[in-house]
């Protein structure tokens, strides 16, 4: 389920790139974003955040951490929480003066367990971002994220932003344990509301409808007869609420 989790990183990205853009200004010659957040929700408590430096509006570099906690709030880590890193490097180009295009390197590394590296590329503007994902690695397929500002269709302003994300993985090859195959492929839906104040506090409900990974008991038989059971990944879908707080540098 790497492309799965990778997702979860790279929301922060994008979502920093359009805070970003709403204050573009051609000479200045770099610019320094930083936030960090405390969520909690149905997968319980989880800590994230993310810096990001730009320079000459055009060149980025940005890195991301999220600490998935669990339901109980411990700061020890154990195998039951997980830890990742998200980094990604490249280049937006003005098309117009509203419309950019960017494209870069990008990774997605999770302690003791997955690592994922991809290429990226894609448009940003005021009204909707659209990126495209494809794996360095042999055998990964094309995967694509699309970012929706609400407030940008609207006639009037309200005091709060809301968005619209949507994934989609896709897996030339699906992982085969057996006669048993868990596939990677589909998509993943959030909607999120968010305020941000003078203070630089941050405030924020997330609504999602995510593919998740968890195990399912099935039975296999040897060729002698015996039979014997072994848990085997299994992909299913559910709904996700998150509320957070964050601060803003």
């Amino acid at each position: 389920m790497k492309t799965i989790l990778f997702f979860l990183g790279v929301n922060v990205f994008c979502f920093s790139q359009d805070s970003a853009k709403k204050n573009q200004n051609l000479n200045s010659s770099y610019a320094i974003n930083s936030a960090s957040f405390f969520n909690h929700g149905t997968s319980g408590y989880e800590i994230d955040g993310f810096i990001e430096f730009q320079m000459n509006n055009r060149f980025f570099i940005e890195s991301s951490i999220n600490y998935e906690i669990g339901e109980r709030f411990s700061l020890k880590f154990d195998d039951n929480q997980t830890l990742s890193f998200s980094s990604s490097l490249g280049a937006m180009k003005p098309i117009t003066k509203s419309l950019y295009a960017i494209g870069g390197l990008s990774n997605y590394t999770e302690l003791n367990n997955d690592n994922l590296n991809e290429v990226f590329f894609g448009t940003i503007s005021r009204y909707l971002t659209t990126i495209f994902y494809a794996g360095i690695e042999g055998g990964s397929a094309l995967n694509f994220l699309g970012i929706m500002d609400i407030n940008s269709f609207l006639t009037v302003n309200i005091p709060i932003n809301i968005s619209i994300m949507i994934t989609y993985t896709s897996s030339s090859i699906g992982k085969q344990v057996g006669k048993w195959t868990a596939s990677e492929n589909g998509m993943d839906i959030y909607f999120r509301i968010s305020k941000e104040y003078n203070s630089r506090i941050s405030i924020g409900y997330n609504f999602s409808r995510e593919r998740y990974e968890t195990f399912e008991s099935r039975t296999f038989q040897k060729s002698g007869g015996e039979t014997f059971v072994k848990n085997m990944p299994h992909t299913e879908t559910g709904f996700f609420h998150t509320v957070y707080i964050g601060l803003l540098f």
